[in-house]
């Protein structure tokens, strides 16, 4: 058989080949972080869909044994990403007996393929194996599947969203902190499912309305699925060994208690003792339930009324705090002895890209600026 690569089949096989070799290296890595495993086998799930692709593309669909393999992944692919997003930001998460129970229709699926893989392979003659599979509905079916693939895909796209938003709530909340990972990559997932995911119906209503194909457009689709593994393999390596801020949405259970005026006026008072007196904000580890602690409350009811008080968020006033104790150091000549990295260490940052981003962001300019402005307006 003289098989003849189209620019179209090395697209795929590219993505295919660096989806493979990122699920084996994530695989390796799951020890330490288990998100890892889920990510690996999402990989691979879309390799293994892709086969189907190159099948059809390559015209071996028609040779016995190929012809009707089950290898239909899509309605395992939505719960796969949602579990990876869950076990990238819950410590405690664990697969259970439960967690099966995403994958029914997928296992449905499955069964339902191998039960017309087995049927058609009693005859050598494709078009008897087509009469065979029109038998058992397979088009009908499969053209179900595609729909409630779609629909999978938009349930666990909106879960995934909530449960990234509120771990990064959660993380601007609790944790001063800023290196732990904000899971941005997570927005080029989620857009990238949901592009596809949009083509793809539009490509469906299209089919059904018009008597022409286009197979293009569904080409199409596969290069973005192709593109898709593609970046998921190499950013998934990249943050192999990222490991996010544990969390737990149980942190969010306990309710803030209410304050008579009195309590209000006092309460205010110890946080404004704590965090400008104390200078607690100097600790770069710093989290809400340590200063709770010292403070002797509950993490709720500080949080509510860090907002209260100074109208942000727990990590928002401490890095205010904290490029203020940078502005003061910088204009009293502080800097003598330090770079402006150890700078800003002293003043609780221990990350450089955040503490350049966080200062230009909070005074307009760079530290670098800052300084030589206020070094020029002392010599004047």
């Amino acid at each position: 058989m003289n098989l003849q690569l189209s620019f179209f089949d090395i697209l795929i096989i590219i993505g295919m080949f660096t989806g493979f070799v990122c699920s084996i290296l994530l695989f390796l890595k799951s020890k330490k972080k288990k998100s890892n495993k889920y990510l690996g086998l999402a990989l691979l799930a879309f390799v293994w869909l892709n086969t189907k692709t190159l099948l059809l593309s390559l015209d071996l669909w028609s040779i016995h044994g190929i012809g009707f393999f089950p290898n239909g992944v899509e309605l395992a692919l939505p719960p796969l990403f949602y579990l990876y997003a869950q076990s990238l930001v819950q410590a405690s998460f664990k697969f259970e007996r439960r967690q099966w129970l995403h994958f029914i229709p997928f296992l449905l699926s499955q069964g339902y393929a191998i039960i017309v893989y087995i049927a058609v392979m009693t005859t050598n003659i494709y078009q008897e194996k087509l009469a065979i599979a029109d038998l058992y509905h397979f088009n009908t079916v499969k053209h179900t599947e595609e729909y409630l693939m779609l629909i999978s895909a938009f349930i666990y796209l909106y879960l995934g969203y909530q449960l990234i938003r509120k771990y990064r709530s959660w993380l601007e909340s609790n944790i001063s902190e800023t290196q732990y990972s904000q899971l941005s990559f997570l927005n080029v997932l989620f857009f990238g499912v949901l592009f596809i995911s949009v083509y793809i119906l539009v490509n469906l209503i299209v089919s059904f309305t018009l008597t022409d194909e286009h197979y293009w457009r569904w080409q199409l689709a596969h290069l973005f699925i192709a593109a898709l593994v593609y970046y998921l393999g190499l950013v998934g390596y990249k943050n192999a060994d990222v490991v996010p801020q544990a969390y737990s949405e149980t942190t969010n259970m306990k309710k803030a208690k209410p304050f008579n005026e009195q309590v209000k006026k006092d309460f205010a008072d110890q946080l404004e003792a704590a965090l400008l007196h104390d200078n607690v904000y100097l600790n770069p580890r710093l989290t809400l339930q340590d200063l709770a602690d010292s403070m002797n409350v509950n993490e709720a009811t500080l949080s509510h009324w860090i907002n209260t008080h100074y109208g942000e968020n727990f990590r928002t006033v401490i890095n205010r705090l904290r490029v203020e104790e940078v502005k003061t150091r910088l204009k009293t000549d502080s800097l003598r002895n330090l770079s402006l990295l150890g700078l800003a260490e002293e003043c609780g940052f221990n990350s450089e890209a955040s503490f350049y981003r966080i200062f230009k962001n909070m005074v307009g300019v760079t530290p670098k600026q800052f300084m030589d402005a206020h070094t020029k307006h002392s010599h004047q």
